[in-house]
């Protein structure tokens, strides 16, 4: 079964690639698909949700940081 990660991945790749082909920064890029990414949230979700997820993948930057449901 396809998955949308299987779908989306090889196109921000190949995206990646070309733009370092280009000497294009990989924060630029980062941020044109961010502003993406809002673009297609705003039309199926609601801002109060889209803020939500926003704080929670912000509150969980860190990879060494563990989960607040993880014990130690």
């Amino acid at each position: 079964m396809t998955t949308a990660r299987d779908i989306v991945m090889p196109h921000i790749e190949a995206a990646l690639a070309e733009g370092a082909d280009k000497k294009l920064s990989t924060d630029a890029m980062a941020r044109i698909m961010f502003e993406q990414a809002l673009r297609i949230w705003r039309g199926c979700r609601t801002p109060e949700d889209i803020r939500a997820e926003l704080v929670e993948a912000a509150d969980h930057l860190d990879p060494d940081e563990d989960f607040m449901f993880m014990r130690p």
